[in-house]
């Protein structure tokens, strides 16, 4: 069985650089559903109403991603625990070789779900921005932070993981540095790993437009950041070449390409696909968006001239690939921050 799933890894890493070689995406961002128990004012992704497919139907989109050449999926929504069958959803693309991480704001992660979560190779991620109550409910739209660290408190406790567990924030004009030092000494006192990325928004199709979480002054968030990459050097190094490109970013420096359609894609809850989560308006078929990936580059290139954004396309992947002769030369202070604190791939 150790070996079936050391071929089934070792396979899966071999399609994923077959892809990064080829600038075709490795990663699947997919909205398992538009539900969300949540109403946070940095998002717009979120519907009163959801078509969301079946898992029969699922489970052939997640072979013909295996494909494609795809070696990730992010099950996120709206809010992914809402689906009664997310498990099987996980074990779909498990089976596909293709590695989850499941997003969610943990407020339903309770009952056996996190037991679950656990006993399977599949990466998890409690979305987690402050520990002030009254900032987390002006964030997030319910006045839940104790139902949230109490939940990740409790399912942190169960061992073996067989996935890498995170807590992920959103850092806004509203936040600050003792404020982000105390999610991350949260993240730690449950053994977790903690990112955080900017604020962003584009259109306002993802990422909602709030003027109360612009970065007017830069210079507070900038602290934010360099306070994190300064600590990642130390524990891992890959995370630090990240959060230079927030720090980049934050600093209005000219953004490199973004991953959209060259190493990610996204997939609606009825199957639908688009190059990010700035043109789900626009959805169509895989075939459809392949016929106009030349097309669609453009547009891409023109979105990053114009309006260049950190996360609505999992810009993270292209950071590292651009830098992959620096992770080379690191590669064993690398592989031993791996061993000893984990990584989230």
């Amino acid at each position: 069985m150790q070996m079936e799933y050391n071929m089934k890894s070792i396979y899966k890493y071999l399609r994923v650089f077959r892809s990064l070689f080829k600038k075709r995406p490795i990663l699947l961002v997919f909205d398992v559903t538009r539900l969300c128990n949540q109403r946070c004012i940095m998002c717009n992704i979120w519907r009163e109403k959801s078509e969301d497919m079946a898992v029969t139907e699922i489970k052939k989109i997640a072979e013909l991603m295996r494909a494609e050449g795809l070696g990730y999926v992010f099950l996120q929504g709206g809010e992914p625990t809402l689906r009664s069958d997310l498990i099987q959803i996980v074990d779909i693309f498990i089976e596909a070789g293709i590695k989850p991480t499941v997003i969610t704001n943990a407020l339903l992660v309770r009952g056996d779900l996190p037991r679950q979560l656990t006993a399977r190779t599949c990466n998890v991620a409690f979305s987690l921005d402050t520990m002030k109550p009254e900032v987390f409910k002006m964030l997030r739209g319910v006045d839940g932070l104790d139902k949230v660290t109490a939940n990740i408190r409790a399912a942190s406790q169960i061992k073996p993981r067989h996935g890498n567990w995170a807590i992920r924030g959103t850092v806004t004009s509203l936040a600050t540095l003792d404020d982000i030092q105390a999610v991350e000494a949260f993240a730690a006192e449950c053994g977790l790993m903690f990112a955080a990325a900017p604020y962003t928004f584009v259109s306002g199709t993802a990422g909602r437009i709030d003027d109360r979480l612009v970065f007017s002054d830069p210079a507070p968030i900038l602290e934010i950041f360099e306070y994190l990459r300064d600590k990642a050097r130390k524990t891992n190094f890959l995370a630090s070449l990240v959060y230079d490109g927030h720090i980049s970013y934050i600093k209005g420096k000219p953004s490199p390409m973004c991953d959209a359609l060259t190493r990610s894609m996204v997939m609606s809850p009825k199957g639908e696909f688009a190059p990010c989560l700035e043109f789900t308006e626009e959805s169509s078929s895989l075939e459809a968006l392949k016929a106009r990936k030349g097309e669609w580059l453009r547009r891409c290139a023109e979105c990053n001239e114009k309006t260049p954004c950190i996360c609505n396309d999992v810009r993270e992947i292209g950071v590292l690939w651009r830098q992959k002769w620096r992770i080379f030369l690191h590669l064993p202070q690398i592989m031993a921050q791996m061993i000893r604190y984990g990584n989230f791939f």
